[in-house]
């Protein structure tokens, strides 16, 4: 058996179990909001280290470890390896900013939102900031920083759109970097559109071509699928 071959098998079985276990993926989702809240806010609580303080005896020193040294370069990692798959499965923010969609008012999108240079301009803006105020030594501005980004992304989920990620698709800062390094990914998510309509009810309405990340279905029937170029390139799983 070719090594194409047995990724394709790999990747049928991803897709496969991903279809299968929606509701642990759900739970999983949910365990990264509440573990990236620890991170956030609990550090920002306690008082400063001293200068003789080390990672292992120090509560704040191990959560900017784990946040900055752990957390960011595993999501820089992923996007390279699985494309979005993180912005549509795992991120604390999609997850949080989709599920306030369902409770909001639902309004439409309107077309000053729909510029495409927010992301841009919003990650210009929170890196010059960030390093203005050492958001990689303090608690504190981490949180203002990143839970700032968060609590928008909330109150974005409960204005726009009914069931989607509008924050993803038109807002996050950080989305036009992640679309350079999933350019990078040997395979790609997205929601398999046959299957999901062949799904039995009661389930959200169909998705469109746009990724899963965007349009709020990331807990649905899948499509693990090799990037373009490759062998199979046409054939989806899930």
């Amino acid at each position: 058996m070719s090594e194409l071959s047995r990724g394709n098998r790999w990747l049928q079985r991803l897709g496969d179990g991903m279809r299968r276990h929606a509701s642990v993926i759900r739970a999983a989702q949910w365990l990264v909001v509440v573990f990236y809240a620890v991170l956030l806010v609990l550090p920002a609580m306690l008082p400063l280290p001293d200068s003789q303080a080390r990672l292992l005896d120090n509560l704040t020193l191990l959560a900017q470890f784990l946040f900055w040294g752990i957390w960011w370069p595993f999501v820089l990692l992923s996007m390279v390896l699985f494309g979005r798959l993180w912005c549509g499965v795992l991120c604390p923010e999609g997850t949080l900013s989709e599920w306030a969609s369902h409770y909001g008012k639902g309004l439409g999108i309107p077309r000053w939102l729909r510029w495409g240079g927010w992301p841009t301009l919003a990650f210009c803006l929170t890196t010059l900031y960030g390093q203005l105020i050492s958001v990689y030594d303090y608690a504190q501005a981490a949180l203002l920083i990143l839970g700032g980004s968060t609590l928008a992304a909330v109150g974005v989920g409960l204005l726009f759109a009914r069931g989607k990620r509008v924050w993803c698709r038109y807002l996050c800062p950080v989305s036009g970097v992640f679309a350079l390094l999933a350019r990078l990914a040997p395979v790609h998510f997205q929601v398999d559109e046959p299957r999901w309509k062949a799904n039995a009810g009661p389930r959200l309405p169909p998705p469109t071509a746009r990724p899963c990340w965007i349009s709020g279905v990331c807990a649905a029937p899948v499509t693990v699928m090799p990037a373009a170029g490759a062998a199979d390139n046409a054939t989806r799983y899930a």
